[in-house]
């Protein structure tokens, strides 16, 4: 008996070095909002943001790996023209299904978790429908404000779960 819980031991550490890695880089999720379209934009690129027309700077929603590590998954960003609204997932039948509904598959802004490992933190989406605007945050406060507003988001669960709620651009976890 010894010996098995010993062997599983060993394999629960393997599985957890891998998806957990000692000193990842991490970059900032950026945020900024379009209010002539009511539209919330995420981005690794803060040139990006400050290019795209109307947008205005809120700082970092998150942070994020700027490429694949351990059990990591790419943070898939869409847009709809029509509805003007951006939207996130990581999941590829959700994503496909949005694609199916007129959105466009963007660039990936980076790579997230799909389950709550490695001291990961929510992060939450919510749905404006009024406005036709997705919200992303990792803040608990945030998310209760934009729950019971005066235009109230509809909750919309968890899109993903990253490193850290905050970051400064080029800082490791260690």
């Amino acid at each position: 008996m010894k010996y098995s819980i010993a062997a599983l031991l060993t394999v629960v550490a393997s599985v957890t070095a891998q998806s957990c890695p000692s000193c990842p880089t991490i970059i900032p999720l950026y945020r900024g909002e379009n209010d002539q379209i009511t539209d919330h934009f995420y981005t690794a690129s803060a040139t990006e943001l400050s290019t795209s027309a109307g947008y205005l700077f809120e700082g970092a929603a998150a942070g994020i790996f700027p490429t694949q590590v351990g059990a990591s998954v790419p943070l898939f960003r869409l847009f709809n023209s029509a509805l003007g609204d951006h939207f996130y997932t990581t999941n590829t039948t959700e994503r496909n299904a949005a694609v199916a509904d007129g959105y466009v598959l963007e660039d990936s802004p980076g790579f997230v978790y799909t389950s709550q490992i490695c001291a990961s933190v929510p992060l939450y989406r919510l749905f404006l429908v009024d406005g036709t605007d997705h919200f992303y945050t990792t803040s608990a406060s945030e998310r209760a404000r934009a729950l019971t507003g005066d235009f109230p988001y509809t909750d919309q669960g968890i899109a993903a779960y990253v490193p850290v709620s905050g970051v400064i651009e080029g800082t490791t976890l260690c």
